[in-house]
């Protein structure tokens, strides 16, 4: 079970340089095509951390078309990670386990934030078979960031993001996590983070494997996830998921999901805002979209994050050498 003291540092090995916890939050305002998110990355026996703050406006498809991307290696590691300030200008304060707050003000002025997170329903843990019925075996293949200690949340979104001198209302559902453990970051794998927004309290999460076939993406297997319907989470047993994309973006998804009760969905995303991020992680690219769903008449907004590894890409993606 989550509690306030998982976003904490929690014990262990002092020895072990690859000891890692991580925070993430993504965000949007989809009525001007925004998607960004906050990341942070520790190392807290090594005394430093990594940080960045992405935003972008539309279809982008290279780095340099993203809106805000400031990204900070070698920062100074926080004492609480409950609670910290770090250099380039980021705040957090977890106040619970269900209530978070985020202000960010960028070193030249351009970028701000003030973001509050209130969870609809309580944080997942990963790792234990009492919320995540596959635990056991709900490992991402060679993803060790998402197989040791892994929080998972979904809830409402609401603050300030200020951006070249205009000024926007966030108001969302959208999700968090946190995870903790031994890590080594070889990016030789990938995954998909994906979170549905229906409206009228029906929503979805769901991790899947990603992988590639002719250089063409295939998401699976099902990892694990949940169904929200009006405040009443329940597992799911079974997800797929199928997508069209322009180079690495997603631009159109169709994902259909059972869960333990045997009730089945179909949702259909097409996407709003989309954007690489190279730069979260040395060894990672995160292409992240934010989707417009719609299953009936019902329509909501929130996150596909395709997680690939560097080296994995590489090795899916790459020319052959020729002589």
């Amino acid at each position: 079970m989550i509690t306030a003291d998982d976003y904490k540092f929690h014990p262990r090995d002092p020895n072990d340089d690859t000891w890692t916890e991580t925070l993430f939050i993504i965000f949007s305002v989809p009525e001007y095509a925004i998607s960004g998110n906050i990341y942070v990355l520790t190392r807290p026996n090594l005394g430093v951390c990594h940080s960045s703050i992405e935003i972008h406006q539309g279809m982008c498809f290279h780095p340099w078309q993203v809106h805000h991307n400031d990204s900070q290696m070698h920062l100074r590691c926080p004492d609480d990670f409950s609670d910290f300030t770090l250099a380039n200008g980021l705040t957090f304060k977890a106040h619970s386990e269900r209530n978070l707050e985020y202000h960010y003000e960028s070193r030249d002025g351009i970028c701000s934030l003030d973001l509050t997170y209130e969870a609809v329903c309580d944080p997942t843990d990963a790792r234990d078979p009492n919320q995540v019925p596959q635990a056991a075996g709900s490992e991402v293949d060679g993803y060790d960031g998402w197989n040791n200690g892994h929080l998972e949340g979904k809830g409402r979104v609401r603050g300030q993001l200020r951006l070249r001198d205009k000024t926007y209302a966030v108001d969302v559902i959208e999700g968090v996590n946190k995870s903790w453990g031994p890590r080594n970051d070889w990016g030789n794998k990938g995954a998909s983070w994906v979170h549905v927004e229906l409206g009228g309290g029906l929503g979805a999460f769901l991790v899947l494997g990603l992988d590639f076939e002719d250089r063409e993406v295939r998401y699976g297997p099902f990892k694990y996830g949940y169904v929200l319907e009006n405040g009443e989470r329940r597992p799911l047993v079974s997800a797929e998921m199928t997508a069209k994309r322009s180079d690495m973006l997603v631009t159109s998804a169709h994902v259909r999901f059972e869960d333990i009760a045997g009730n089945v969905y179909e949702a259909r995303g097409t996407t709003v805002a989309a954007g690489p991020w190279y730069n979260f992680n040395p060894s990672s690219a995160g292409y992240q979209c934010l989707m417009r769903w719609e299953a009936g008449n019902r329509v909501g907004y929130s996150h596909i994050a395709d997680f690939v590894g560097q080296y994995h890409l590489s090795l899916s993606m790459a020319d052959e050498l020729y002589n």
